[in-house]
């Protein structure tokens, strides 16, 4: 939680700029065309538009590129810790399974119960720190989550005006295909007179 606070305090920060509106206008002017002239392989990894528009941003604010490089970051390190504690548990996983899978096959039923009352506090024991590892990899992938989606939201506020502008650059004008219609009419009024 007190994570998620200081994500969402930094994307305030760093969304408060202190560029004059016309150093803003100049550098963000050609966004939507830059992202409209490059070959579309970021779409090809799993990114969209939004995040296109938004990494053209992040070309002319080096506040936004911190606050990207920061988010990236510390999603890198969260997985690759948890994968580093999973994989300190995979030993004394497969040690427990050969041991109970050795203990079910005694035919010495005492010698059996022997055992099993033997291993029992070191699996309770470590059955617990697997239970403690499930829930913060648990809460650790709800905070990366909140701050992925977070991290969108802010993302679109940010590029949002992007694309209004692009749509005020380039109005949608109906006119041609009214015109087109027209002449599909005609012509099928043509089509259907001829003998």
């Amino acid at each position: 939680m007190k994570n998620l606070l200081i994500v969402t305090i930094l994307l305030l920060v760093f969304s408060c700029k202190d560029k004059s509106a016309n150093e803003i206008k100049s550098q963000n002017e050609n966004v939507i065309s830059s992202v409209e002239s490059k070959s579309f392989t970021r779409y090809s990894k799993g990114s969209s538009l939004i995040d296109e528009i938004y990494f053209e941003l992040t070309k002319n604010d080096d506040r936004l590129k911190m606050l990207d490089d920061e988010i990236n970051l510390i999603i890198k390190k969260s997985k690759e810790l948890i994968t580093q504690k999973e994989k300190i548990l995979e030993k004394p996983t497969e040690y427990f399974n050969n041991v109970n899978g050795k203990i079910m096959n005694f035919t010495d039923s005492l010698l059996k119960k022997e055992m099993q009352n033997f291993i029992k506090p070191s699996l309770e024991n470590f059955n617990k720190k697997k239970e403690d590892l499930r829930l913060i990899v648990m809460q650790i992938q709800r905070n990366n989550r909140k701050i992925t989606e977070f991290y969108d939201a802010f993302k679109i506020k940010k590029t949002l005006p992007e694309i209004e502008k692009y749509q005020k650059q380039n109005p949608l004008n109906l006119n041609d295909l009214d015109k087109m219609i027209s002449e599909q009419n005609h012509l099928l009024d043509k089509l259907k007179n001829l003998k």
